[in-house]
């Protein structure tokens, strides 16, 4: 874009006769009237003050412009920096907001979301209050306020321009902890919450997520916990598409040796499942197609994908991942996500009428706890809950601090669970920090030779 910029920028001052787009020639410089001439008709010289006027522009369309915070309401869908004294601060959790008046509502803020104050020295509610600032951004309108998302951290800085934290280095490194690999199988699933890139897709509203994309550092803070992890089969939500994923899984999990499954899905902003897994994948099927009837009789479709991929080797098993209807919307999401449950449970219910053995399961996000009729279809068809019992939450934001997300196996795999568990807790990784979702690992016992008895003791 900025090179856009720049050749655009050519193209004008050439028009103007500012500058030549062709390759200049050496010419004498004629002599001016009057004694003011100083230079010798024998010494070509460059055009120095065209050259200088070119730089000067060029510099000058660089910069954003600089305006004071109660200016920002004039600059909507604008980048600029905002310099102004914060007189309020408000962490809700999920985002710490910045406000200059103390009479704020309708004035100009910025918001810091929790991602990315987790690489502050200490809170940004704490450490911005009464200080004056520069903020670098695009202005949006929130509910008829300007506001700037400040989503990296070369976005602020204090009044005389140093950054208000120095020396990140976003360049990908070393997992802090990389765990030994399982004697049988191990499977991850994560919802790693609104894994955007930097990119506007113009099929999606993938504008309204924010931040809106994933910041550097919130990769490597992923990165860390999947190493701390290390499964052989990991099961995604919320990725954007394929080309992120790719480019993180070869920038920061290329030691793993993973291959990338994602087919673009349905959801209206952009978020897919996806599955990574070092495994042989045999097969590949997306149902974003299927469509189906919910209670009503309306028809209805998965609002994500149903990614189901048979991974071969000592798993030998369908992974179904999926990502059911969110919460918001009322009763008429509650009967989209059921419709969504059902659906999916007729499928992994028809495998297991042909085979007593089917070897299979399903993960992911289900939005919904154990005890409503989401997760009910699939316990009614016989699938076992590889964290039964758990007191923990996966869902990880106050106040909706809840289990909905599982890992779900058939009778005949089901056999092979070792341990399911919601991981809470990695020494060195915030996992706050990583995504508003903790992961749910578990281990099988596929592909471990079985000892004669009496001779495992």
């Amino acid at each position: 874009m900025k090179l856009l910029r720049i050749c655009l920028l050519l193209g004008s001052l050439a028009a103007l006769g500012l500058v030549s787009m062709a390759a200049p020639t050496a010419q004498p410089t004629p002599a001016a009237p009057g004694p003011a001439h100083a230079v010798a008709q024998s010494e070509p010289q460059p055009p120095a003050q065209s050259t200088a006027s070119w730089a000067t522009l060029l510099a000058e369309t660089s910069q954003d412009p600089v305006i004071s915070w109660e200016k920002a309401g004039d600059y909507m869908g604008k980048k600029v920096t905002v310099t102004g004294t914060v007189v309020r601060t408000h962490d809700s959790g999920k985002a710490t907001f910045l406000n200059f008046a103390t009479d704020w509502e309708g004035t100009f803020s910025a918001v810091i979301f929790a991602s990315l104050a987790c690489d502050f020295s200490e809170a940004p509610a704490t450490l911005l209050l009464n200080k004056e600032v520069r903020i670098t951004g695009k202005i949006k309108d929130y509910n008829g306020s300007p506001e700037i998302v400040i989503e990296k951290i070369s976005q602020l800085a204090w009044a005389d321009g140093t950054p208000v934290i120095a020396g990140i280095d976003a360049t990908p490194r070393a997992a802090l902890v990389t765990a030994p690999a399982a004697e049988g199988v191990r499977v991850v699933s994560w919802n790693i919450e609104n894994f955007f890139d930097e990119l506007d897709d113009p099929f999606t509203i993938d504008e309204v997520t924010s931040p809106s994309f994933v910041a550097p550092e919130r990769q490597q803070r992923v990165s860390d916990a999947i190493h701390a992890m290390n499964p052989d089969v990991l099961c995604l939500q919320e990725v954007e598409n394929r080309a992120l994923l790719e480019r993180f899984n070869s920038a920061y999990l290329s030691d793993l040796g993973y291959q990338v499954v994602l087919f673009e899905g349905n959801d209206k902003r952009g978020i897919d499942v996806a599955l990574l897994s070092r495994l042989p994948i045999e097969s590949v099927t997306s149902y974003r197609h299927l469509r189906f009837e919910d209670t009503e009789g309306r028809e209805q479709h998965f609002r994500r994908d149903l990614l189901r991929v048979h991974i071969g080797g000592k798993l030998n098993a369908d992974a179904y991942i999926v990502h059911l209807k969110s919460q918001h919307g009322g009763k008429n999401s509650d009967v989209i996500r059921t419709s969504e449950a059902h659906a999916a449970a007729s499928i992994i219910a028809k495998e297991m009428a042909a085979d007593s053995n089917y070897r299979g399961f399903i993960c992911g996000d289900f939005n919904e706890v154990l005890e409503e009729s989401t997760i009910q279809e699939f316990l009614k068809i016989g699938l076992v809950d590889s964290c039964a019992g758990t007191d923990k939450y996966t869902y990880n934001k106050k106040p909706y601090l809840t289990r909905i997300d599982f890992a779900l196996f058939t009778p005949g795999l089901a056999g092979e669970v070792q341990k399911g568990e919601v991981i809470d807790d990695i020494q060195g990784v915030s996992l706050k920090c990583a995504s508003d979702h903790y992961p749910v690992k578990v281990e099988l016992s596929s592909g471990v030779k079985q000892l004669p008895a009496g001779l495992d003791k």
